[in-house]
């Protein structure tokens, strides 16, 4: 459950800085052309562990009320901290400074079960997980490095099958 809730919580602070950076990064010259922050960056502006999010997470949309769009290059399923955990092609959710809610498209295995990650909040030197009703917290010290996915597409696309 810790490694699950882990890699839950990476998955929705990528989230989180993804949201950030389209609202809050402007271009200081109307000549110049836009560069938006990467995922990794917007992650670093909403206070959130860059490690919540697999390093396929690389495209975003970020709307003025905080709502997001998180695209990874594929589904991926990581293993962290003894659980795994599915995320598909397209994460949603809000995003606020240390905290992701409404989360969808992030699921982490519970015994025979892939159940839905629905919000992080990073608090205190703790990562919270909301696995629905139930919250886990782990240090923010094992957010060190992004989850490398050991499945694909297919093992993604079965964890959501079950989910629905």
């Amino acid at each position: 459950m810790v490694n699950m809730a882990a890699a839950a919580a990476s998955t929705l602070l990528l989230l989180l800085l993804g949201l950030g950076a389209s609202t809050s990064a402007a271009s200081s010259s109307s000549s110049a052309p836009y560069d938006p922050p990467t995922v990794p960056e917007l992650m670093d502006r909403f206070g959130l562990p860059r490690a919540l999010l697999p390093a396929t997470a690389r495209r975003y949309l970020l709307h003025d009320d905080g709502s997001f769009e998180l695209f990874l290059d594929d589904g991926c399923v990581v293993e962290a901290g003894g659980y795994r955990v599915a995320y598909d092609i397209e994460l949603t959710g809000a995003v606020s400074h240390g905290t992701v809610t409404g989360l969808e498209g992030v699921r982490v295995r519970v015994l025979f079960v892939w159940v839905p990650i629905t919000g992080v909040e990073v608090r205190g030197g703790e990562v919270t997980v909301s696995v629905g009703p139930i919250k886990k917290s782990f240090p923010v010290v094992g957010f060190k490095s992004s989850p490398r996915c050991i499945a694909g597409p297919a093992a993604a696309v079965a964890a959501a099958a079950a989910d629905g």
